[in-house]
């Protein structure tokens, strides 16, 4: 049975559906987000092939796959606060397709270009249809000045959209390929032309919020993120919950299983 408490209300299902994403404030309590941030760390500093690098190198810019290796990642992944929202919002049992934990850390780190998830999704890993949603965990408190998650509301609506990517497909050696999905300069990016277009009517918009908050966004939705200008991390991790009737379709060269899991079983709220 699903928790009624986790469960988005129809007015908060009607904004998401409008605007492609939702912020809920204060879900995770602070000894929660605690224990969640001291297990980045931890993974922040494994060397590990998910793990990778602002532009200077030395600077941790994301960890991928965290719920396949961290016991604490698992567990929040099948929480109610989080799970029973994301089959709200598919509309279906869901699996983790990816998961990371953004550093964005005090003063060096680097911007997200604008781009849309799906198209990663669809283009590398052969996912059929966008029936996935994204959970974000705040970290940190989410501010104006260091780098929060920037959206074009009702952007992922926008049929044009897709077309303006330019991929660098080609570039890197075949193998190495996925490497640069990781990277600040992303493979698929949308132009600067199209941002302009669709931020006329909704404008940009940050999401702000404090640590422990959650924000659901569409897979479809133009984003972003600044450089983090304080002297102060914004960490965030992120779930991709797919329907299990959406599992992606074998290709040439699939991605490592830390960016798109084989593991496909439909993930439960223990009891």
């Amino acid at each position: 049975m699903w928790s009624k408490v986790s469960r988005l209300n129809e007015g908060q299902l009607l904004e998401f559906a409008d605007n492609g994403f939702l912020v809920v404030p204060d879900v995770l309590a602070a000894g929660e987000v605690d224990a969640l941030i001291g297990e980045a760390e931890k993974l922040y500093t494994t060397d590990s092939p998910g793990r990778t690098f602002e532009s200077d190198g030395q600077t941790v810019r994301a960890v991928h796959g965290c719920h396949q290796t961290s016991g604490r990642y698992a567990g929040i992944v099948a929480d109610a606060r989080l799970l029973v929202p994301a089959r709200q919002i598919v509309g279906d049992d869901v699996y983790v397709h990816q998961s990371k934990i953004n550093a964005k850390r005090a003063i060096s780190g680097d911007v997200w270009p604008w781009h849309q998830d799906f198209t990663f999704w669809n283009r590398a890993d052969g996912m059929p249809e966008p029936r996935v949603v994204n959970v974000a965990v705040l970290l940190d408190e989410a501010t104006e000045h260091n780098g929060p998650l920037l959206f074009i509301p009702g952007s992922h609506r926008a049929e044009s959209a897709e077309t303006v990517f330019s991929g660098k497909a080609g570039e890197k050696p075949e193998q190495d390929s996925w490497r640069q999905h990781l990277a600040a300069e992303l493979e698929y990016t949308v132009s600067r032309e199209t941002v302009e277009l669709l931020s006329r009517e909704k404008g940009i918009v940050p999401a702000l919020g404090g640590a422990g908050s959650l924000i659901f966004f569409d897979s479809r939705i133009v984003h972003g993120s600044g450089s983090n200008m304080t002297p102060y991390d914004r960490r965030m991790a992120i779930f991709t919950y797919n329907s299990v009737d959406n599992i992606p379709v074998e290709v040439a060269d699939p991605r490592p299983e830390f960016l798109a899991s084989r593991d496909h079983a439909p993930l439960r709220v223990p009891r």
